[in-house]
């Protein structure tokens, strides 16, 4: 029998809070295990802890009000004034304008303005500053609390949020930072204030007990029944009856669920503001105190509203009067002003808060949670590397690719490519640096978790190689689909199912897939929303499927929905834009339903005939069932795709392998030879010492032959014995005497001729050696050498048949050329690849449609959880949520959206997780995903513009201290991308900002194919010394105009130089004049009130859309790219330090010059900005332009300008 859980409209999952305390207790208890907490766990946590100190303090901003008031609008922003009439009042101009059909108008109220320059104020005036640092005017602004109204004016439950920024600065005054713990609270403290203000939430039937979604679930439960009763059964008691009656109440149950209050400042406040509007007031005859009055007119007077009071101007200020001065704020952080967002919402979500920017940081939350899984021990390989200390990565392990293309060549081999290719023309395959990545990526994450960093400077195509990454994970889950040998898909899934009521009337069956079809998740995350929608929209376009358009759609995953899914011309339903809430609702709305009235209402395209959401698709797949043989033949056609793939890459790998041997064996031939020199001269040296010893022993020989004949000859001469006799024996003893040193000489004569001869002997023996070592010697070198020739043949035969698809280093002049060289990317294998993976999702689609007894249900429970926020026991959640990745491969969300997307998820919860532009994200924002995927992929570049982090270096490191975290881990001084860096195992070096270290980055991608070569050449010049990328761009035809410094020289007392804005003026319209269409210009700026600036110059020449699309600052367009940039330096004459913050690295500059595909026009005062490192850079580059055209100075300029084109050229 299945094993069957039932899942109850009210049962939740337990909290990772609740678990997190669970997982505590049971370690309290425990003292063995408690002992066992690791010291880098415990490090680890710490570093989690400051980074949430950290976003304590980097509040959302308040939306600003809206400049241009149309009617029809479906967001309006205002100021509210005390004496204003609220926008959900009837006489009003907003609730007068009525709404399309289905919707109503929902208002977001932000109480207590104030500005984020404020808070910067409040920190430094405690912390100090950080050195000279210059701080750009900053006129953003939060808010101290917010909550949402309905149409008419009421309190939409569990809206209410309290700033914790507000907070935070209140205790920065007391306790104190000095104080410990001085941050903790917050959640305890918020509660509270929550808990008060949903007092105010009118008692309707449905949702008596609570159906929020938010501190409802822990608290409102006991508190909404209990104080509402409270001040109900009070109210007619009179005011201080009905004040004991809430306090008391509130008191014990916030006691009993959350536990004790924890400061309650805001809480008290918020309940002692809600209490006075529960308090019944006298009716107004009454204080005119007519004495006819009777006792039951009192009591009807007297007797309390059914609903509380709806809230007013008046109401509001005077909250926000009583809450900043309970906190101690209102003055520090100049509390002033109501703004209210008005937004027009679908009927059936009115008495749901939308997921507004409200207030507070989005991952706060989030990384609590996670502190607790460190603490614990419950947190993945991928969060144990990105929290190592850097002390402990093994920097000797590291291979520099520029260093060792070697390593390279051996990496891209046909046997590491992966079977399946993202379908493109078979004529834009990935060049090496590109196949390095997506082969290391997917070799590495086979059999292990964890990070992976790749390097993307811009324009080297980090979305082409994610999307090669992309399709080797679908056909992996092809593979895997096929490998489990089913005979129909419903076999593919497990026995358990869970049952999951989603309608009143209705239960859904969530089926258990099997554990091989799972972890092919693929999240995408993005620190912006239009860096993520980039991603997801781009992937299903028609244009990300160039030249392979035809065979792409005619595997037709679902290609016409994907098409009503993007809005837009898509050719397979890849991937879905998610994040925040509407997308989630908009996604649902086309994916699930379709447009069953044949029209696209997004764009206004009028459709022939209605489209099929999935929901329908699958009901019409139930009417007429996959048989066994439809899907027999779906897995023949993966099957038989697969086996031609892996016939040409074993083709290609036995060329590899020549390229590995002939690699081999000529890095050996230099080492060979000198082996054989040296032999050589070993086998001589011992000839001639042979020869010298034998000369030696032949005159040794004949020393000793003259030394014999003469003791013979002076023997015969021996006296007799009269001759001694004679001479008295004189003659005798002269005669021995002689004779013994002739023996004497004799003897020493053979010693040195024996002696000799041994040597002769030796060194004929180790001339015979060394002659044997030299003939072996030179037979190995002559094998090499034969080898070698034998490669070379089938080298060259490989060549013939894949001309400048062999990565063998030597056939290449230039490092350059070679980087360009496309692996193994020839025709017929690229396209096998290309369909081996349209074959995949034609697999996958088959497996879906015969899938739907089993995915139906599971798919329909994903919409519930995307659309209305279903909560859901984990297990459960998780397995709706691989169901759904099944169906649609990838996802998209933002940092700040994915913990509300994946709201109880946990550790490795999903395959994987893109993260891309990570050099623009703070270390904190990223650590979310990690956990809950078991593989990172973090893709960015340290060169180009770093995170954004509003809080002053000095109170970053106070909170550091504070937490004991080590100074490496400090928002400010790193990003994402660089901790991901520091764990590459095969990376390169780039230089510092200060030019004395270099920095390790991961696998560099290094071919730039976005701008011409002047963009190109600053850009890597000031960024990557001048030798990471590698031109690669095709330019296409020419383009108007030619890229300029236009020298203008005026003044002004901030970032906005007036004459600059004429100079745009005037540049915008010789760019018309050229043919330079609007949407091929971006005009962004250093500064923010040069942004502002050029945004009024822009509107007067184009409209609103222009500005709101096509003007921002520089933070405003990193991995975005168009064919005019125009760069608006600003800054006033004496604003050295404006210009010097521009130019403190070469990040921004970098970007900037970067976006620019054809022409790059500079504006501003060129004496001014020439001096500042890296500008001068640019300077020297670009020709200038003086302004205006008819200056004294501009003949001599122009003439200095062709020169020096002239030169560069």
């Amino acid at each position: 029998m299945p094993r069957e859980t039932v899942v109850g409209a009210d049962d939740e999952a337990p909290s990772d809070d609740q678990k997190s305390c669970t997982y505590g207790l049971l370690k309290l208890g425990n003292a063995a295990e408690m002992g066992a907490l690791m010291a880098g766990d415990l490090r680890a946590a710490q570093v989690v802890r400051f980074w949430r100190a950290v976003e304590m303090f980097s509040p959302q901003g308040a939306p600003k009000p809206t400049k241009n008031r149309r009617a029809g609008s479906s967001e309006i922003v205002l100021d509210l004034a005390v004496e204003d009439i609220a926008p959900w009042d009837r006489q009003h101009w907003v609730t007068r304008s009525k709404p399309p059909e289905g919707k109503v108008w929902q208002f977001s109220v932000y109480g207590g303005i104030y500005g984020l320059a404020a808070v910067r104020e409040a920190l430094t005036s405690v912390f100090g500053r950080e050195g000279n640092e210059f701080v750009e005017h900053d006129d953003s602004e939060t808010a101290m609390f917010a909550f949402t109204l309905d149409a008419e004016g009421y309190l939409v439950e569990d809206s209410p949020a309290l700033s914790a920024c507000a907070w935070a600065i209140s205790r920065l005054q007391h306790p104190g930072p000095d104080a410990p713990g001085w941050l903790e609270g917050f959640k305890s403290e918020e509660d509270s204030f929550i808990a008060a203000l949903n007092r105010l939430v009118p008692p309707k039937p449905d949702r008596l007990g609570s159906t929020g979604n938010g501190v409802a679930a822990k608290v409102g439960k006991v508190v909404l029944g209990q104080v509402k009763g409270a001040a109900t059964d009070a109210a007619s008691s009179g005011a201080k009856a009905a004040g004991d009656a809430v306090k008391v109440t509130t008191a014990a149950a916030l006691t009993t669920v959350a536990g004790p209050v924890v400061g309650g400042i805001a809480g008290a406040a918020a309940g002692t503001f809600v209490e006075k509007l529960l308090t019944p007031r006298p009716a107004k005859s009454e204080s005119k105190t007519e004495p006819a009055a009777t006792a039951p007119d009192q009591q009807k007077a007297e007797q309390p509203s059914s609903e509380p009071p709806r809230m007013t101007p008046r109401l509001v200020h005077a909250f926000v009067t009583r809450l900043g001065e309970a906190l101690g704020v209102t003055d520090l952080l100049k509390i002033d002003g109501v703004r209210v967002k008005c937004v027009q919402v679908h009927r059936r979500t009115a008495d749901e808060a939308s997921e507004q920017n409200f207030l507070n940081s989005f991952i706060a939350d989030d990384l609590l949670r996670i502190e607790d899984a460190v603490r614990g021990g419950n947190v993945g390989a991928g969060v144990n590397s990105y929290l190592a200390d850097t002390a402990s990565i093994p920097a000797d392990t590291r291979v520099d690719v520029r260093a060792r293309p070697e390593d390279v060549v051996a990496r891209v081999a046909p046997s590491r490519i992966p079977g399946g290719r993202w379908p493109t023309s078979v004529d834009r395959p990935l060049v090496v640096s590109q196949q390095f990545a997506v082969n290391q990526i997917m070799g590495k994450f086979a059999s292990e978790s964890g990070v992976f960093a790749v390097n993307g400077p811009p324009g080297t195509g980090k979305t082409t190689m994610l999307r090669d990454v992309l399709a080797a994970i679908v056909v992996d889950r092809a593979q895997r689909i096929v490998d489990l040998r089913v005979a129909h898909p419903t076999d593919a899934f497990a026995e358990r199912t869970d049952r999951v009521p989603l309608r009143p009337k209705y239960t859904a069956t969530v089926h258990w897939l099997r554990p091989e079809l799972t972890g092919s998740e693929i999240v995408v995350a993005t620190a912006g929303n239009k860096a993520a929608a980039n991603i997801t929209e781009e992937i299903p376009g028609i244009g990300a499927v160039r030249g392979a358009e035809e065979a792409a759609c005619d595997a037709d995953y679902f290609t016409e929905l994907a098409s009503n899914v993007l809005g837009a011309d898509a050719w397979g339903l890849i991937a879905a834009k998610l994040g925040k809430r509407s997308n989630r609702i908009a996604f649902v709305k086309h994916f699930w339903w379709g447009d069953p009235a044949g029209k696209d209402n997004d764009s206004g395209r009028d459709r022939p005939e209605p489209i099929k959401g999935m929901k329908e698709i699958l009901d019409d797949a139930a009417a007429h069932p996959l048989t066994a043989d439809i899907w027999a033949e779906s897995v023949r056609r993966f099957k038989e795709a697969r086996t031609e793939v892996d016939r040409l890459a074993a083709e290609r790998q036995q060329a590899a392998e020549v390229i590995a041997r002939i690699t081999k064996r000529q890095a050996e031939l230099p080492a060979l030879q000198s082996v054989v020199k040296t032999a050589r001269a070993q086998t001589a040296r011992h000839a001639a010492d042979l020869a010298a010893a034998q000369d030696q022993l032949a005159d040794a020989e004949e020393k000793a032959g003259k030394a014999g004949t003469a003791c013979d000859e002076h023997a015969k001469r021996q006296p007799n014995f009269w001759v001694s006799l004679s001479t008295f024996f004189r003659a005798g003893r002269e005669w021995h005497k002689k004779a013994d040193q002739l023996d004497k000489a004799l003897d020493n004569a053979k010693a040195a001729a024996d002696s000799l001869r041994s040597a002769v002997a030796f060194h004929k023996a180790a001339a015979g050696q060394a002659g044997i070592a030299q003939r072996q010697h030179e037979v190995a070198l002559e094998n090499a050498m034969y080898e070698i020739a034998a490669l070379e043949r089938r080298l060259a035969q490989a060549r013939a048949r894949w001309p400048g698809r062999l990565p063998y280093r030597p056939d290449f002049a230039t490092d350059e050329e070679f980087q360009l060289c496309a692996s193994w990317a020839d025709a017929a294998y690229t396209e096998a690849r290309n369909q081996l993976f349209l074959e995949a999702l034609r697999l996958h689609k088959t497996f879906i449609l015969g899938a739907q007894p089993r995915l139906r249900d599971n798919l329909d429970v994903a919409m519930a959880v995307l659309r209305e926020g279903l909560r859901l026991p984990t297990e459960t959640l998780q397995m709706v949520w691989r169901s759904f990745f099944l169906v649609v491969p990838v996802v998209s969300t933002t940092f700040a959206s994915l913990p509300r997307l994946f709201r109880g998820l946990g550790r490795e919860a999903f395959g994987w997780l893109f993260i891309d532009e990570a050099g623009q994200a703070t270390p904190q924002q990223v650590l979310g995903g990690i956990w809950r995927a078991r593989h990172s992929v973090i893709v960015g570049d340290p060169q180009q513009l770093e995170p954004i982090v509003s809080l002053p270096l000095s109170a970053q490191h106070a909170l550091r201290r504070n937490n004991q975290a080590d100074e490496q881990w400090t928002p400010e001084n790193t990003s994402a991308q660089r901790i991901a860096d520091r764990l590459a195992r095969f990376g390169t070096s780039l230089p510092e900002p200060d030019g004395n270290a270099r920095v390790w980055v991961g696998a560099p991608l290094r071919v730039h194919r976005r701008c011409e070569r002047l963009m190109f050449g600053i850009s890597n010049d000031i960024a990557y010394g001048g030798d990471l990328m590698i031109y690669g761009t095709q330019v296409n035809g020419d383009y108007p105009g030619h890229s300029a410094w236009i020298d203008v020289r005026g003044t002004s007392s901030d970032n906005w130089v007036p004459d600059e804005g004429k100079a745009l003026s005037e540049l915008f319209e010789e760019l018309r004049r050229d043919g330079v269409g609007p949407g091929d210009i971006r005009v962004i700026s250093p500064f923010r009130d040069a942004v502002r600036g050029a945004e009024e110059i822009a509107r007067h020449r184009f409209d609103w859309s222009f500005v709101k699309d096509n003007v921002g600052t520089v933070h405003t367009v990193q991995g975005q790219e168009s064919n005019v940039i125009i760069l608006v330096l600003g800054s006033a004459p004496r604003k050295t330090r404006a210009r010097e913050w521009a130019a403190k690295t070469p990040n921004l500059l970098n970007v900037a010059v970067s976006r620019a595909k054809r022409r790059l026009y500079v504006i501003g005062n060129r004496a001014l900005w020439q001096d500042q490192r890296y500008f001068d850079t640019l300077a020297a580059r670009l020709p200038v332009r003086a302004w205006p055209a008819d200056s004294p100075t501009d003949r001599s300029l122009r003439l200095h300008d062709d020169q020096r084109t002239a030169d560069q050229r």
